[in-house]
């Protein structure tokens, strides 16, 4: 098993986040705020989309695949759902994505990479399969 840790930091600036993990630094905001990066859930879904890209270089360089260029459009809709406790939950509802690839590959074989793509993709997994999210406590600080 691989960890990952990351930090998220409340910046002065509006709505702003700044969060980081091995030296590197992503801000995050709000379109009504300071407008200075994308949102939470639009970071989500690039993950997904730099996920998916990122896992189809590398099966193809593993399976000799012609893959010459790619690159995925991503749309989430993101409502309130109703679950069975009664609750509403903001939530994306639905994700839908579309693979755009270079190759010189066969449409049959094109179909089979993406499906091996989907399958091996860890975000695409944690989305599909869900995660159990644990609150460790809480650290007050002065």
């Amino acid at each position: 098993m691989t960890k990952y840790k990351v930090t998220a930091t409340k910046t002065t600036t509006g709505m702003q986040v700044s969060a980081g993990t091995r030296g590197f630094e992503i801000t995050f905001d709000e379109p009504g705020s300071t407008n200075t990066g994308m949102n939470p859930v639009e970071i989500l879904l690039t993950s997904f989309g730099a996920c998916q890209a990122i896992t189809a270089h590398a099966l193809a360089n593993k399976r000799n695949f012609d893959l010459q260029a790619f690159w995925v459009t991503i749309e989430g809709n993101l409502d309130r759902e109703d679950v069975t406790d009664g609750k509403n939950v903001r939530k994306f509802t639905e994700i839908h994505y579309q693979p755009h690839l270079r190759s010189g590959e066969s449409d049959e074989d094109i179909k089979k990479f993406l499906a091996d793509v989907a399958a091996k993709c860890p975000v695409e997994n944690t989305l599909i399969y869900g995660t159990k999210i644990i609150q460790d406590g809480f650290v007050k600080v002065d």
